[in-house]
């Protein structure tokens, strides 16, 4: 595991100083190292304080970068700027709202509670979406880290599934949420489904199937109902609104396959305890909890409670970031009702009403041009679509490394619609020559004008 590379000081000090040098050197190529710590990193102690160490590296990368940023032109904008902004600043009075009412623990070390640690990881992501819409400047650049992503996500699934033999459940690394390796699992099939119904390569079309058939295996060894859950609506949506029913049918015959699997679990391609897990699914649409597990009814109920005392109580603002601990309520929804109130679940849904518009202006213009975007921004908004199912279900954009995917996910996206929808207008003629792949070093292109 990454962690324990930083097992010792001394360890820690020289991959600080690498990074920090890296950082300087060449942004872009330090922002390829984050995603894959995030992805498989555990967290560390300094102290009393629990850390994550892509957390110091998403500020040595932030300091690095603002300093090249004052001698630089200024970045591309994106439909997101305005509503991240807001989406900050609205932590920010909400979490300081709490903490004069006494709802919010601005200045405790809890993880859970913390609301000084929500705060700054919030911060943290829109910084980071900041910097990957400006240190990335081509389709190809967009390429390179969506292949690091899914590199990631492979990686995390494996290590969960090591974990699986050990615990009876696949874990991620040290501090993260029990079910969260379904994610890796959900993200990758809706990467992979980008790829099957855009694709005109049977290569490419195999080499994404053997992906997704993976994902398809790995995710119930998680153990996380709302991850298999999303993911299954996730693709019956993309079955129903893509238009190549022909290749479509490899993931009907795979969630069938799946789905026997599961029921039959004789195949001896699933553990006992798995299948019998998903097995009380049917719990989920009876009214109370049974035998066979916790009801949807149930499982929502702390998020309508908590949401109605924070109507009751302040509903403007919300109590803060932190002020109800992210395992209490089970829903992101809720979670942005509780902590910023009805000020930010506007802002909140301000922000998914222009995620959803720039996302599919892109997938509309990227088929128009038959840009070489088009299966990235497909892969893209099934993933967009996967979050935005299991966010009913369970906190996603406001946990650590769920929420740093998320922004990576639309990061990306903004880079490919700047690129796709808003270039094409100011630039006619042949595509730029950085827009086709290319095999320039991470750090060979131009980035700043210093």
């Amino acid at each position: 595991m990454i962690g324990d590379l930083f097992a010792s000081p001394e360890s820690k000090i020289i991959m600080g100083l690498l990074y920090t040098m890296l950082a300087f050197i060449s942004p872009r190529a330090a922002l390829f190292v984050i995603l894959p710590t995030t992805a498989i990193a555990g967290e560390m102690r300094a102290g009393a304080v629990l850390f994550r160490p892509d957390d110091v590296m998403m500020g040595i990368l932030a300091i690095a970068w603002g300093m090249r940023r004052l001698m630089s032109a200024p970045r591309p904008g994106t439909p997101l700027d305005k509503p991240l902004l807001a989406y900050a600043a609205i932590g920010l009075a909400a979490t300081l709202w709490g903490t004069a009412i006494g709802t919010a623990d601005l200045t405790g070390l809890n993880k859970v509670t913390a609301s000084g640690l929500h705060l700054l990881k919030r911060f943290e992501f829109v910084i980071y979406f900041f910097i990957l819409t400006d240190v990335l400047r081509s389709i190809a650049d967009v390429r390179r880290l969506i292949y690091v992503f899914v590199g990631s996500l492979i990686a995390l699934s494996i290590f969960s599934f090591g974990r699986f033999q050990t615990a009876g459940v696949a874990l991620g690394p040290g501090g993260s949420p029990i079910h969260e390796p379904g994610l890796a699992s959900m993200l990758n099939i809706g990467l992979a489904l980008g790829l099957i119904v855009t694709s005109r390569s049977f290569r490419t079309t195999a080499i994404a199937g053997a992906i997704l058939l993976g994902s398809l295996w790995v995710l119930p060894f998680s153990l996380g109902r709302n991850y298999l859950s999303a993911t299954a609506l996730m693709i019956i949506i993309v079955l129903f609104s893509r238009k190549r029913s022909v290749v479509l049918m490899l993931p009907v015959i795979l969630v069938v396959f799946w789905t026997a699997t599961l029921v039959f679990p004789a195949t001896g391609l699933f553990p006992t305890s798995v299948g019998h897990r998903f097995s009380t699914l049917g719990s989920v649409f009876t009214p109370r909890a049974s035998l066979s597990g916790v009801s949807l009814v149930d499982r929502l109920a702390p998020a309508v409670v908590h949401t109605w005392e924070v109507i009751t109580s302040s509903p403007l603002v919300g109590w803060g970031l932190g002020s109800i601990a992210l395992g209490s309520m089970d829903s992101e929804y809720a979670t942005q009702m509780v902590y910023t109130g009805v000020l930010g679940f506007a802002i909140f849904i301000w922000l998914v009403v222009r995620i959803a518009r720039m996302v599919g202006a892109t997938y509309e213009a990227a088929q128009a041009l038959d840009s070489p975007a088009r299966p990235w921004i497909a892969g893209l908004q099934h993933c967009l679509l996967g979050y935005a199912l299991y966010s009913t279900f369970s906190p996603s954009i406001s946990a650590a490394r769920a929420g740093a995917f998320f922004f990576t996910i639309i990061g990306l996206a903004a880079v490919l619609h700047h690129q796709v929808v808003e270039r094409p207008v100011t630039e006619t003629g042949v595509e730029p020559p950085e827009e086709l792949p290319s095999r320039e070093a991470l750090d060979a292109a131009p980035q700043w004008t210093i």
